[in-house]
């Protein structure tokens, strides 16, 4: 097995607990964002809170994260979560499930 250290591992605790769909761990059956619910008929606002939720939940030691989502011109949005002036980004054009905003909405 491979040894993750240093912004490695939390951009790894960061995807694990984005993709991660609720119900996965039968000791913690809350934990997980479970991105590919929000594809589509996304509400931005609801899946940052979701996030922000999950890290303080999950991953306290990231209390001071800053959670942003970023509406791209191809109508898609990447997730950028800065910790302690480190900015991790989940890139929908490249990553396995796309956030797309066809059908987003807000509150």
């Amino acid at each position: 097995p491979t040894k993750v250290e240093g912004k490695n591992a939390v951009a790894l605790s960061l995807i694990r607990l984005i993709m991660m769909e609720p119900g996965s761990d039968p000791l913690h059956p809350l934990m997980g964002v479970g991105l590919k619910r929000y594809r589509y008929g996304l509400n931005i606002d609801q899946l940052k809170t979701v996030i922000e939720q999950q890290i303080q939940t999950y991953l306290p030691m990231y209390q001071n994260a800053t959670v942003m989502l970023i509406r791209t011109p191809d109508k898609i949005v990447n997730i950028e979560i800065t910790i302690d002036d480190v900015t991790y980004v989940y890139d929908s054009a490249t990553a396995p499930i796309p956030i797309s905003l066809e059908n987003i909405r807000t509150t």
